[in-house]
């Protein structure tokens, strides 16, 4: 089998698995609802529930598949279909935050930033990008053995929707520097799990293919 065909039945197998349905939409939006509670209550046990609704690891996935078999448009899907994902949660924070305003459950706007894993979501650290990669490399391994795996899902989602909920809130909350913190945190965990994916993927079609010529 050739490195091209072997990466090329990886990113069907996967481009078959991604849809912009109603579904995803709801659940990245729910995912968002209650990343959104999570940050304003600081309550890790919510925050870990959001990311287990998330399927937001498996358009990134196509991500990598299609950039590693040279297919830019199935890429390109994959892409899209992780950012309007991404902009669902991001909306499911905003309504909520806004709701809960509104409501009086929770001090104004303004006073929303002053939370501890909030703040820890807007800011770019060294262990975000670490897990991030993490996340990406065990994507690969996953998607290269065929295979699903519910926990790397949820590492995937951990680097990746509390950024965009937090994002949003901030952004709610008039303070533009700390959403583009967030913003930016978002970006640079979804790059490094399709730089790593991608990276891993093409590493491992390259080594079996390495090891049908030597056999």
């Amino acid at each position: 089998m050739s490195l091209r065909v072997s990466l090329t039945e990886m990113c069907e197998n996967k481009y078959e698995q991604v849809a912009l349905d109603t579904s995803y939409l709801v659940l990245m939006s729910m995912s968002g609802v209650l990343a959104g509670v999570a940050l304003l209550t600081n309550s890790i046990p919510i925050l870990i529930g959001a990311m287990v609704i998330a399927p937001v690891l498996t358009p990134l996935e196509l991500v990598s598949a299609g950039i590693a078999a040279n297919r830019l448009n199935r890429a390109g899907f994959g892409t899209l279909v992780a950012f309007v994902g991404l902009l669902a949660a991001t909306a499911g924070a905003i309504v909520t935050t806004v709701t809960l305003n509104i409501t009086g459950v929770l001090p104004p706007a303004e006073n929303l930033i002053d939370k501890p894993l909030l703040e820890e979501r807007i800011t770019a650290g060294w262990y975000s990008v670490v897990a991030a990669a993490a996340a990406g490399i065990a994507a690969g391994v996953t998607t290269d053995k065929e295979r699903q795996d519910t926990l790397v899902g949820v590492v995937a989602a951990l680097a990746l929707v509390p950024a965009a909920a937090a994002g949003g809130i901030t952004l709610l909350s008039r303070a533009p520097v700390k959403a583009s913190g967030g913003l930016l945190l978002l970006v640079l965990n979804a790059g490094m799990v399709v730089i790593t994916g991608t990276v891993t993927l093409w590493l491992g079609a390259r080594g079996e293919r390495k090891a049908d010529t030597t056999n």
